[in-house]
């Protein structure tokens, strides 16, 4: 008799811990796999496509929040982004990416009752990898991030470049009154300077480029 409540206890729980698990499951998701680290080979815009087959993701209903990037010695040191979007099932969901030395992917989700709207990933990731992320150079950070409001970009307080077609044409100073966000592109070397996009400067209230 003994035994039986004992084995008993035990199988309830068993079946208590598995419904624990399911349930944690459900509200957070996680993912992994493995990109290169070359700075020459990698691609955003591969990562991202990479992101939406292997996630539960409505990929256009994504909003890209914050990304995080260091470069060193020509190879990925860190790699962080985080980004909202709803799932298949129509739930908000905010998602967190971490890529390692070894460029290991481990993604992370959990729900969210608002989400922020700025700028799908796929159109800022492409004009990066049409600029070439190796262009930038071996040793660097970039982040981006996301303003609004009353903003001002002068370049007597350092470089302001407009990032389009592959290539970055200098600009003066760029004025913004605003309540969309504005991304903000900040490349540190040696110095830090900031890229704009063609979609950010459609937005700005006054726009001087450097002659």
């Amino acid at each position: 008799m003994k035994r039986m409540v004992a084995f008993l206890c035990i199988l309830l729980l068993i079946t208590i811990i598995s419904f624990t698990i399911t349930c944690l499951r459900s509200g957070n998701e996680s993912y992994t796999f493995t990109i290169q680290t070359e700075i020459e080979k990698v691609k955003l815009s591969t990562l991202w496509k990479s992101l939406t087959n292997d996630i539960n993701v409505q990929n256009s209903t994504a909003n890209l929040q914050w990304l995080h990037l260091k470069v060193s010695d020509g190879k990925i040191q860190s790699l962080h982004l985080e980004f909202t979007s709803k799932n298949s099932q129509g739930e908000s969901r905010i998602y967190y990416v971490d890529v390692n030395t070894l460029g290991i992917v481990k993604t992370y989700s959990k729900p969210i009752r608002d989400s922020q709207h700025t700028m799908h990933p796929a159109y800022i990731f492409n004009e990066l990898d049409e600029y070439g992320l190796k262009n930038v150079g071996s040793d660097y950070t970039l982040d981006i991030s996301f303003e609004w409001g009353d903003l001002e970009f002068d370049s007597s307080y350092g470089d302001v470049y407009l990032l389009k077609d592959g290539g970055l044409i200098p600009l003066e100073k760029v004025i913004f009154h605003t309540n969309l966000p504005i991304s903000r592109i900040l490349v540190c070397k040696s110095t830090c300077e900031v890229w704009l996009t063609q979609n950010d400067l459609s937005k700005a209230e006054e726009v001087a480029f450097k002659s």
